[in-house]
């Protein structure tokens, strides 16, 4: 295979459409990380609520172990999204006939921006956040859009108009 054969076989809209859905869903098993012990959780978040945020550092009922435990599963879930999205991707790319170096590039993609901690969370948080915020409770919150973002990461991988689109065969017209 020369050069220009691997780069024509090189799908930008396959990277582009499957990098957001591994974003989506290395977000959703992020918030599913966070319910390893959600009952300590929200006694935390039941006592920065009762008080300010700057009581949170006097606060003596923190249990180091317990939270470093809380955060490594969390970065155990965030890294099992960036291998599931690429395990997905994969799978699509041997059965759609799809050059499997897309979705290497994915990988890759994902796994830098995971390395360096730069996906852009923070930015979004507010729109991806909004329909866990009808519940109190914080593992109802968590589950909720957890839920909502891996359904749309998967809508996102398996959607047939989108497989169409990375095809690039777009109709002229779309049908309601």
């Amino acid at each position: 295979m020369t050069l220009s054969n691997f780069l024509s076989k090189l799908n930008w809209r396959l990277i582009l459409i499957h990098f957001v859905a591994t974003w989506f869903i290395f977000h959703a098993l992020w918030e599913f990380g966070f319910l390893y012990d959600y009952n300590y959780l929200e006694a935390i978040s039941s006592r920065i609520n009762e008080h300010n945020y700057r009581d949170f550092n006097n606060y003596r009922g923190l249990d180091g172990e317990r939270i470093s435990k809380i955060l490594y599963y969390a970065i155990l879930t965030k890294l099992g999204g960036v291998l599931g999205g690429f395990i997905i991707s994969l799978l699509l790319s041997f059965k759609h006939k799809w050059l499997w170096v897309n979705s290497l590039i994915v990988l890759l993609m994902t796994f830098i921006l995971f390395c360096l901690d730069r996906f852009y969370y923070d930015h979004i948080r507010f729109i991806t956040q909004a329909p866990g915020k009808i519940f109190k409770s914080d593992w109802a919150h968590l589950i909720t859009n957890g839920l909502i973002m891996l359904a749309i990461g998967l809508l996102l991988f398996f959607n047939k108009r989108l497989i169409r689109f990375i095809n690039g065969n777009v109709p002229d017209h779309v049908n309601p």
